[in-house]
């Protein structure tokens, strides 16, 4: 096997790199010999992707891994520094990929953080430190600057607990609810102190820590697309200006021993600026190990289908779909031969499937598919289909994630799913289990669940919208109670340890089968209790349930369960 190593350190790497890649062709490694190696965009590879849940872009790419086959990139232990807005790694129609031994980080990141000095009703003042994230007044308005860019705040504010390191109690998004810069007037109080105006719902906290976000998710970190035999070992991750991993349509990917956690040595408070990984209508095993998931702005590991809405029916044979949230345009749909499902979208019941014969694309939002079969009669406009060709097995391990914004694991694939001897803690669920065609249209009603033999911290100490108890399962059906059969099915919880300050340790709906048996729950004082739920347990439109053996901390008072189920004429 082919061996090229880099040695030399230049000022800028991107075209070295570059002619390294081309120069490895197939069957190879390239090595780095242990240092730090700065990236640029001026002379970095570039090409057009729309990426699943992210924003789409030109982007400049560090690692263009193209259509290669059996390449081992292995950074030696080395430092990887990016400036402005590149893309680090895309692996894209290849197979055989490892990457390796390595960090990720910005010089100048995409978000930035200052010291809360003051509140009152009217509004937060925050100390922040220029040279760090240095910014300039337009108006009313603060414009954050970094290398060749400028941005105001696209996602607003968020606070965090310096004494516990995460998410402040209940704060949530923007102090209360979702705000961008349009939302709030800014004063600039002296060279390095701003003030935001507004009545927030909630108030902040003297002396934490303000995350300022502003911006889009234009640079994730490594992106996989349509590659199959992924492997990323002893790779950390100190930020990015997106996702940490991002895959679609790809298979057999295995994540070992990868970090996602602020630059050690540095006060950041953040990490990747959404999810650490999320993987998007991806097959065979997505592997999931040893893995350490800390301050990233969303949840740590994300795995769905996709929903895409029937916007026509054109004759017998096709249709016309619709990608719709903005950040799904230009997603593959299907390829031929791929079988579709077809779903309502009030139930998401699966009442037909077909084998599609043409794709053809419109425009990034629009899309015209032909099936081999007739169109089922039922078939109504508006109207979901999922792809069942394109369904992963995920099995995670070992892993610790905490101090994150939002949720723990979001679980949504038909395929077998493992979650075991985890420790999770999270400002909401430690584990959601969904499927919408509301929003995000991530669909994926589960078959075979197993969490067993995790150690779950403090949960849902966020607002409610991010989770009302440790394990969420909560498809977004308008009224499951009447549907023909549940959206999920066979769900298995076992022998985990559950201490957390708040009642609410499970919640189901719509499942068919769920088991709750020889777990322990423990109650904390870290946080006073919310109460989000009256019982430990609680079931709406459920059927095959099975609790027992389970053990139950001494003072806990609150019902061990509540079971809201389907009427015997529907059920």
């Amino acid at each position: 096997m082919k061996e090229i190593l880099i040695a030399k350190i230049l000022d800028d790497m991107s075209p070295i790199v570059f002619q390294a890649l081309e120069a490895c062709g197939d069957d190879a490694i390239l090595k780095f010999q242990k240092g730090e190696y700065h990236f640029y965009p001026d002379q970095a590879f570039e090409k057009h992707y729309y990426i699943s849940n992210n924003s789409a872009s030109l982007k400049r790419i560090a690692f263009p891994v193209i259509g290669r086959k059996n390449l081992t990139i292995d950074g030696g232990g080395s430092r990887f520094i990016f400036h402005g807005e590149m893309m680090p790694f895309v692996v894209e129609k290849s197979s055989g990929i490892t990457l390796k031994n390595f960090s990720v980080d910005w010089r100048r990141p995409f978000y930035s953080q200052g010291i809360i000095t003051q509140v009152d009703d009217s509004g937060v003042e925050v100390k922040i430190d220029w040279e760090k994230y240095p910014f300039h007044m337009e108006g009313d308005q603060v414009v954050f600057d970094g290398e060749g860019w400028s941005h105001t705040l696209h996602d607003g504010i968020f606070e965090m607990d310096v004494r516990t390191g995460c998410p402040a109690w209940l704060s949530g998004d923007s102090l209360g609810r979702w705000m961008t810069a349009k939302d709030f007037s800014v004063t600039q109080i002296d060279a390095g102190t701003i003030r935001f105006n507004n009545k927030f719902e909630r108030r902040a906290i003297v002396g934490n820590v303000l995350l300022l976000r502003h911006y889009s998710r234009l640079c994730p970190g490594i992106h996989l697309k349509q590659s199959r035999n992924i492997r990323i070992e002893q790779v950390e991750l100190n930020h990015a200006g997106g996702m940490g991993v991002i895959a679609q349509f790809s298979e057999d990917i295995h994540l070992k021993n990868f970090t996602i956690r602020p630059t050690p040595g540095t006060d950041r408070m953040f990490s990747v600026t959404v999810d650490a990984t999320h993987f998007v209508n991806c097959r065979g095993l997505i592997r999931i190990e040893d893995c350490h998931f800390e301050n990233q702005m969303d949840d740590p590991a994300n795995l769905h289908g996709t929903n895409t809405r029937i916007k026509e029916r054109l004759d017998d044979y096709s249709v016309v779909t619709e990608l719709v949230h903005n950040e799904q345009y230009g997603f593959e749909i299907a390829f031929p031969g791929d079988t579709l499902s077809f779903a309502h979208n009030d139930d998401l019941l699966v009442y037909a499937s077909a084998t599609v014969k043409a794709v053809e694309p419109i425009n990034a939002q629009f899309c015209r598919i032909v099936f081999d079969e007739k169109l089922p009669d039922a078939l109504r406009v508006s109207d979901v289909l999922d792809n069942q060709s394109w369904v992963a097995d995920a099995h995670i391990s070992g892993c610790f994630s905490h101090n994150n914004r939002a949720r723990g694991y979001l679980l949504s694939t038909p395929g077998k799913i493992v979650l075991e001897n985890n420790r999770i803690a999270a400002a909401g669920s430690a584990v959601k289990i969904s499927g919408d065609a509301n929003y995000w249209f991530e669909s994926g009603a589960v078959r075979d669940v197993l969490i067993r033999n995790n150690a779950f911290g403090d949960c849902c100490y966020g607002p409610q919208g991010w989770g009302r108890a440790v394990i969420d399962i909560d498809p977004e059906i308008s009224n499951p109670w009447k549907n023909r059969e549940c959206y999920h099915r066979n769900i298995h919880i076992e022998n985990n340890t559950f201490r957390t300050f708040d009642t609410g340790i499970l919640y189901a709906r719509s499942v068919d089968g769920i088991t709750f048996k020889n777990n322990m729950v423990e109650r904390t004082e870290t946080y006073p209790m919310i109460r989000r739920m009256k019982a430990l347990l609680t079931f709406d439109a459920c059927k095959g349930i099975d609790v027992a053996d389970n053990r139950i901390q001494a003072g806990i008072k609150e019902p061990l369960l509540e079971n809201n189920e389907i009427p015997p004429s529907v059920g």
